[in-house]
Parts: C-alpha cells; structure tokens; sequence
C-alpha cells in the first residue's frame, strides 16, 4: 500500500510539473558516414567524414494555447542544438584531429559534414569506434563506426563490371568495323539497369549508328555482349587508340554508379607507292652517252612506307639502284638512277619498287620504256655549210677587184 501511495504521487509531481519533462526524441540524426581510405594499414592516417542532419521539418512547431508557456515546448528549439560532437577511439583508434570542432544549431532540414583524423593502431583488425553527439536538453546520441585495418572485410556487398572487348583484328583507316564489348558481373552482387556508351574523343573515330546499349541486369558471375560499329577517317593516323567507355549501374543499395573503362582500337595504315613522273637528262638520250632517269615515287595510301627501294634491269652501265627511305602519305620523292645509254633503240625495262608499311613487306614492279637515239648526221649540213663558205669568198673577191677593171 506504501508503494503504491509513493508512485501515485510521484505521478502527480510530474503531472503538476514538479519534475521536468524529458524532452522529445531529438531531431538531429547521423544520415551518412565514409571511412577515407576504406581500408587502412597498421599505423595510416585516415579521415572519418560524418554527416549530421535536421530531419525537423517547417511547419510543425504547434501554436501555444493560453494556458501553455514557451518553457513547455523548449525541446521544439533545443532539440536541433549541438553542444558537443566527439568521436571516441575506444584506446585502439587514435583521433588526432577533429573532436571538439562543432557546437551550435542546424538549421530545419540542413546537413553538415565533420571530419575527424585518425591513426590506425599498429595491429590489424576490424575496429569500433563510437561518435558521441550532445544534444541540449537530452541524452548523448551514441553511434558505432567500424574502422578496417588490413582485414579483407567489405561491409558492402558490390558488383564489379569487367570491361572486355574483340574485333576482327587490326583497322585500316577509312574503314569501317564492329567491335565485340562485353561486361563480366566478378562481383559479389548484382548489378541492374546497366548502360554502356561510348563518349566522344574528337579523334578520326566515332560510333556509325549507335554509341551505347543497354543490359538489364547482371548477376554474379554472368555476362553480356552488344556491338558497336566504329567508322574511320582516312587521315586517322596509326598506333593504338584508347577510346573511353562510360558504364553507369545501379547497386544493391539503389545506389546510381558511374565508371570509365576504354577500349584499344589498332589503327594500321596502309602505303600504296606508285609512279608519279618520270624524266631524263637530258630530254633525248642519244647512244653511248650519259644520263640522269629521276622517277619520282608517290605514296597515295593512308600509313607510311618505310625502307623505300627502287631498282631497274635496263642493259647499260651506271647505277640501277636507288634508296629512297621514308614516304609518309600524300607525299611524294625521287628515285634518282644515273647511267650510260648503249646501242641505239627502244629498251623495254622494269622498275621494281620494295616498301614496308605496317601491314608487312611490299612489292610492284611497273614495266616501262627508254628510247636511246642514234646522234644526227650532219655532213649534208656540213657540205651546204661549206657551199656557202665559198660562195662567200668567191663574191667577196669578184666585188674587190671590179675597181681594177
């Protein structure tokens, strides 16, 4: 009876405001946490990043009656002001930086972010560290943080998206080719509403039609392919070309992911070594006489030709072979042959052209035609021109003497 006469008027004492009323639950909650690095090693530094949220929102502080003070509903106000934010290390984790930094109000339906340095402790392990938040006018909000030193513990279960890729083999640029791109789930967890696009580079190289596809889900261990036909410019020069991929996902936590892999495209260009012009000095090669044969090799193709050679087989002394080295494309360069013509005639010959480009070795080889001619004769000339000469002579004389006359 005794025992129940004392909580009655316990009761009453509280009712008649003799004790103050615990406040509401406070309106201050911790919405996100990160651990940089994730994952430390004995002894690293690290930063713990905390985000504090004011989930109270406008509007809901109720109008006073009467009869009710401001001292009634204080918790409205004081229940979003920090007096202290302090992170405890639990003698493991040693906090260098960041206790002690924040006391104040936030404001309705505000975050803000807090840092805290630590060190991990020289051994690993997984660690708890606890974040302690004073809340005016009610009780330490208490918080556990898990702190991994060196232990393979993920406390997020995540795909991972393995980008590889096949085509048909090297390019040739101007061309156009389909490549194989094909994601890989190696994860531990599925990935959904995936979406791979090619970004754009400003290179010679772009999608033809379509630059992305999409996979509806992929679970662990699973796989999908799509195509993407490139096009080539002409002018896109040789090597290998990375080209980025965007792959964006969503996690198992509803989480919007984004990465950037790239894809290796081999570009390798293709010379094509032709004659441009030929010419003799000089003009008329006339027998037994020497002369310089210039044929000027042109590369229409779309690489460079390397170790460019050129010889001939035409039957007369001199030299037949010429080395003319690099011929990048749209350009052009002489193969000079200097040499001694022979009897009189036309000389069928063939011009034999070697390069390398990247696709290997190369050979042409052009049938052509020299003309040798025989010197002109010039006795009737030299006769007339004698004619004349004496004729000359002759009148000279006749017109001398006809004073003597």
């Amino acid at each position: 009876m005794y025992i129940k006469i004392c909580i009655i008027s316990i009761a009453l004492l509280f009712l008649m405001g003799v004790f103050p009323v615990q406040a509401a639950d406070p309106a201050i909650v911790i919405t996100d946490y990160e651990v940089t690095p994730s994952v430390l090693m004995p002894d690293e530094k690290g930063i713990v990043t905390v985000t504090l949220s004011n989930t109270q929102v406008t509007g809901t502080t109720p109008v006073l009656s009467p009869d009710e003070s401001d001292s009634d509903f204080s918790y409205l106000t004081s229940s979003s002001i920090i007096d202290s934010v302090f992170l405890d290390g639990k003698k493991d984790i040693d906090v260098l930086a960041g206790n002690g930094q924040f006391e104040g109000k936030i404001g309705e339906g505000q975050s803000i972010k807090i840092s805290f340095v630590i060190r991990a402790p020289p051994q690993s392990g997984l660690y708890f560290t606890q974040l302690l938040i004073r809340i005016r006018d009610h009780e330490y909000i208490k918080y556990p943080i898990a702190i991994n030193v060196n232990t393979p513990i993920s406390t997020v279960r995540q795909p991972a998206l393995i980008l590889s890729q096949s085509s048909s083999g090297p390019i040739k640029p101007g061309e156009s080719f389909p490549v194989k791109i094909t994601l890989t789930n190696m994860g531990i967890s599925q990935a959904e509403d995936i979406t791979l696009r090619v970004k754009e580079t400003g290179l010679n190289i772009a999608p033809l039609q379509t630059n992305a596809f999409h996979i509806a889900k992929l679970r662990q261990g699973e796989e999908s392919s799509g195509e993407i036909t490139f096009n080539t410019d002409k002018k896109t020069t040789s090597g290998i070309h990375k080209i980025p991929v965007e792959i964006a996902f969503t996690t198992p936590d509803k989480g919007e992911t984004q990465v950037t892999e790239t894809i290796s495209l081999d570009i390798r260009g293709e010379a094509d070594v032709s004659i441009m012009s030929l010419e003799t000095d000089p003009e008329r090669i006339q027998e037994n006489s020497p002369f310089d044969l210039v044929i000027r090799l042109d590369n229409s193709g779309t690489g460079d030709a390397e170790s460019v050679r050129a010889s001939l087989d035409l039957p007369f002394q001199g030299t037949k072979e010429a080395f003319v080295g690099r011929i990048e494309p749209y350009n052009d360069a002489p193969a000079v042959f200097v040499l001694e013509s022979g009897e009189p005639g036309d000389y069928t010959y063939n011009l034999n052209i070697e390069y390398k480009d990247d696709w290997g070795e190369h050979q042409r080889t052009e049938n052509l035609t020299l003309a040798v001619i025989k010197p002109p004769d010039n006795t009737v000339s030299y006769i007339i021109f004698l004619i004349l000469v004496i004729t000359c002579l002759v009148g000279y004389r006749f017109w001398s003497r006809r004073g003597d006359v």
